[in-house]
């Protein structure tokens, strides 16, 4: 329920990243063909894959002396844990229908990305 949700928040915003046109056509029929084409991407299910976005790392201890010789620190080495993020690998998949669907009704982009 909780991605159906994410998907009705996100397919709005495919098409707001460049306008569409067609020749005599309007606005409200635009606004009606792209909702009926983000259907249809809607369709299309979240793939959530998680990536790493840096990879953990071991860090080895030291230790560093003043100029004298004598007074020195020390630091334990540690690991340096990974960072990983989420991203769905099908968002391209439905920008992608919803492209196409728009270009088979004869829509074409004005801009954008």
């Amino acid at each position: 329920m909780l991605l159906r949700a994410r998907l009705v928040l996100v397919l709005p915003l495919l098409g707001a990243c460049a306008g569409w046109e067609k020749p005599g056509t309007d606005a409200a029929q635009r606004d009606a063909a792209l909702a009926r084409c983000e259907g249809q991407a809607g369709g299309i299910a979240p793939q959530w894959e998680t990536v790493v976005e840096r990879p953990g790392r071991f860090v080895p201890s030291f230790v560093e002396c003043g100029a004298d010789g004598r007074s020195c620190r020390s630091t334990g080495g540690y690991f340096d844990s990974p960072q990983y993020r989420s991203r769905d690998s099908a968002a391209p998949l439905r920008e992608a229908v919803v492209e196409s669907c728009m270009q088979e009704q004869g829509w074409r982009r004005t801009g954008g990305l």
